[in-house]
């Protein structure tokens, strides 16, 4: 769980730099924040196969933000180079947890939590409504 904090961080700081770098810097932090889930997601539908059907389940809750997203990124003047890099991070830090044995059940099971039970952040979602 310490490698997830770190992970938070990291795109918390990563977010402020892009807010120097392009106007639609929200749809850039929210595109983190999605592919942080999504690749969280696929990741226990691969190494945890006893929360494989809710982790399938769960990741439902993210095709229709992702649906606004790809709509506002088209009309958007965000670079796809940063977006490109904000997922690449993402990535690498969790190759790295799972690499480092930190991918455990119970992250899945906090992460199909919170996409199932408690939803997604709607004050980060916003600028996609």
């Amino acid at each position: 769980m310490k490698k997830l904090g770190y992970s938070l961080f990291a795109a918390l700081c990563f977010s402020s730099a892009v807010k120097a770098q392009t106007v639609d810097y929200q749809y850039l932090t929210v595109a983190g924040y999605l592919n942080f889930y999504l690749l969280n997601i696929n990741a226990c539908q691969d190494y945890h196969p006893e929360v494989r059907q809710q982790a399938y389940d769960a990741e439902k809750q993210l095709y229709p933000w992702l649906t606004k997203l790809e709509q506002k990124l088209k009309g958007a003047d965000a670079d796809n180079k940063i977006l490109s890099d904000v997922v690449q991070k993402r990535r690498e830090a969790l190759n790295m947890q799972i690499s480092e044995g930190d991918f455990t059940l119970d992250h899945c099971k906090a992460i199909v939590k919170l996409l199932t039970a408690d939803g997604l952040d709607q004050a980060m979602l916003k600028s996609l409504n």
